[in-house]
């Protein structure tokens, strides 16, 4: 998936590409490289400062956002003033930009796209990741990059002024140069607690299934697992802090823990017969230790489902006890309705999706749940199609932290469901309940029994994400998608209270004050009498 990273770097060897290439073929003297710039400082403009800050929250400009806002407003008045000169060599006229300028401000627009798709049409955040970018150490990643693509436009206005023939234009150009790289040391300067594990910051996918097929390439499983994890991620912030259109209901949290379950239970398969290939060395330890992780996950998964054998959420009909016929009587007078049939969530589908898709690269890609078992594949070909060792355990390691945020939003989900949720468990039972009473309240013991076993279930989680980590590291594979879920994780357990609150940005700077004698204040002069 393409990233802030990426974006940023594609914008700079872009503008990179545009300062090195020639000129004198250019009819126009550099008009249209010029107005490519102006548009590349105006797209920066508007990715920094309150107008490109992700949070709902009005807040004051950084030291870094200023300085390099106002080396931009200096650059643009004298790119301004270089074009009336060229303009006026080669007389007036709409002139096309340059390509390679094109491709760097849309590569811009699209850094916005990605920080916006974060939030909600409130502005307010939809997944973890949106609290990253409000944070100080944010602001200066974003400063920080900022910078560089300013620099870069830098390089393209310098070649400008090597290729102008106008005096006036050499002259502005070499100004808004100055101004450019200036800001961008100053701006880079003041932004060095740039968080730059925000670099895999990634686009934030709708909660849309997107459905396995037979068809599928195997090679394309461990890609589309991590689109998967990418929206049960949004599923389990918007369950956490009840922002969804959709609900979870407890048919839908028992169904999910069961795919989840499912899909532990087959990712340590695929990391086991990947093990038994390999030659006894530590590779194939970390591997067997990763597969257990996996397993003892799936087993926390199981049993927070095994949870919801005498409880029913009655606002979600689709799982219901098996209850008796209706009687003739009730039938004919008509006090018998069938229950509604709604779709599941589509977190619920996107669970057993990524479980079809573990299964895919373990058996092949006609494989389903229903099926019976079959032989697993050979290991080279579970490799090659995960593009290596490293890889496969990368991208393995995206399922269990999407499933750690998924399980802390859980206990929220079913202290919300409330008085919906009933039980026929004989231990709960009230004393002075009607015989023929079936269903009662669920009792409060079975909360917090709920909240228990998904707490399991975070541990179980953290283990197995952290022996993934180990496997890539192992096999020389870097993952910096770790560094940024470790922040949001962060920032979950910040919300819940379980830690101190930090301070979100800096304050600003309070300088002392000049002492001011209290005669001039009051304007007594000694030795003069009132």
């Amino acid at each position: 998936m393409t990233t802030l990273g990426d974006l940023f770097d594609v914008a700079v060897a872009r503008l990179q590409e545009a300062g090195q290439a020639p000129l004198a073929s250019n009819p126009h003297g550099g008009a249209d490289l010029v107005d490519g710039v102006v548009h590349i400082l105006e797209e920066i403009g508007k990715g920094i400062g309150p107008r490109g800050n992700t949070s709902a929250r009005e807040r004051s400009l950084t030291v870094g956002e200023r300085n390099l806002q106002g080396g931009l407003k200096q650059a643009t008045q004298w790119l301004a003033t270089a074009q009336n000169y060229l303009r006026g060599q080669s007389g007036s006229g709409s002139v096309s930009v340059n390509d390679r300028l094109v491709d760097a401000g849309r590569a811009l627009v699209a850094v916005r796209d990605t920080v916006s798709s974060h939030l909600g049409p409130d502005r307010g955040p939809l997944t973890p990741y949106a609290y990253l970018l409000s944070h100080q150490a944010g602001l200066d990643y974003l400063v920080h990059r900022y910078s560089e693509v300013a620099y870069a436009a830098g390089q393209v206005v310098h070649r400008l002024a090597q290729d102008a023939e106008h005096p006036g234009a050499v002259e502005a150009f070499e100004a808004a140069r100055l101004s450019l790289n200036g800001a961008s040391v100053h701006a880079r300067a003041a932004a060095r607690s740039a968080d730059h594990s925000l670099a895999s910051f990634p686009l934030a996918l709708a909660v849309e299934p997107v459905q396995a097929s037979p068809t599928d390439l195997t090679s394309t499983v461990t890609l589309r697992l991590e689109q998967d994890s990418e929206r049960l991620s949004r599923v389990a912030y918007g369950a956490l802090h009840d922002r969804a259109e959709q609900r979870l209901s407890g048919a839908d949290l028992k169904q999910l823990s069961r795919w989840t379950a499912m899909t532990r239970m087959l990712s340590g398969r695929v990391l086991r017969r990947v093990a038994d290939e390999m030659p006894e060395d530590p590779a194939a330890a970390g591997l067997i230790e990763a597969a257990g992780a996996l397993r003892t996950s799936a087993r926390a998964w199981d049993a927070a489902a095994e949870k919801w054998a005498h409880v029913v959420d009655i606002s979600d009909p689709r799982e219901h006890p098996q209850l008796p016929p209706p009687g003739y009587e009730l039938v004919r007078s008509g006090r018998v309705t069938r229950l509604p049939s709604p779709d599941p969530h589509p977190a619920v589908v996107i669970s057993r999706t990524a479980c079809v898709r573990v299964g895919q690269l373990l058996f092949g890609a006609q494989w389903t749940p229903e099926q019976a078992p079959r032989p697993s594949r050979p290991a080279a070909e579970i490799l090659e199609d995960a593009g290596g060792l490293g890889a496969l355990a990368a991208s393995l390691y995206r399922l269990p932290a999407a499933g750690w945020q998924m399980a802390v939003a859980a206990p929220w989900t079913v202290k919300r469901a409330g008085a919906g949720l009933v039980t026929d468990a004989p231990e709960y039972r009230p004393a002075q309940l009607e015989p023929d009473r079936r269903f009662y309240p669920v009792h409060l013991r079975q909360v917090e029994a709920f909240t228990s076993a998904y707490a399991q279930v975070m541990g179980a989680e953290q283990a197995a994400a952290s022996s993934l980590l180990k496997v890539a590291r192992r096999a020389g594979t870097s993952v910096p998608r770790a560094a940024l879920d470790a922040s949001a994780h962060q920032t979950i357990v910040r919300e819940q209270k379980w830690v101190t609150p930090t301070q979100i940005q800096d304050p600003a700077r309070n300088l002392p004050r000049a002492h001011v004698p209290t005669e001039l204040l009051t304007g007594r002069r000694p030795g003069l009498r009132r």
